[in-house]
Parts: structure tokens; sequence; C-alpha cells
């Protein structure tokens, strides 16, 4: 079932307006509409991946607030680091 579609109307300034003919032109989208369309979907599409990033960045936050989580994590950086220096010796 395809998308309704809803008429706006919008007041841009007129230099934005020269950009969108100049980005239509150039073929980067083969109208005004589908244009301002992919260039919403792209910025929302940004917008929703930092929020993402920020939840994430949040998690691990309270994650390294846990003392059982960090000493988990200590003890795993030690773990890798003594397979990293067998592994150097082995090069050498």
């Amino acid at each position: 079932m395809p998308t309704p579609v809803k008429r706006l109307t919008f007041r841009l300034h007129q230099p934005t307006i020269a950009g969108i003919e100049e980005l239509v032109q150039s073929g980067l989208a083969p109208s005004k509409n589908a244009l301002i369309e992919q260039l919403v979907e792209q910025a929302l599409r940004r917008h929703r991946q930092q929020q993402r990033e920020e939840e994430a960045f949040k998690q691990y936050q309270a994650a390294f607030e846990n003392p059982t989580y960090r000493a988990e994590q200590e003890a795993l950086l030690h773990v890798f680091a003594l397979a990293d220096a067998e592994t150097a010796r082995q090069v050498e």
C-alpha cells in the first residue's frame, strides 16, 4: 500500500531555493519533492544513530559504575595483556 502524501507550503530563503534547484538539476534527485524527502530521511537516520550512540554511552557509564562489572573488565584487560605479551615473545 503506498504511503499517503500531503501537500505542504514552505517559506524558504532564495539561496535555499537556488540550492534545491541546483541539486535537482545536478541529478541528485529526480524532483524537488524527492530531494527534500531524501534529505529529511538522511537527517533522520543521522539523528536516530546519534540517539542510539548516546543511549549506549549512558549504559556503558552506568555499567562502569557497577563495581562487579568494572572488576570483570579489569580482569579481562589483564588476561588480554598476558596473551598479547605471550604473542609478542613468540614473534621475536
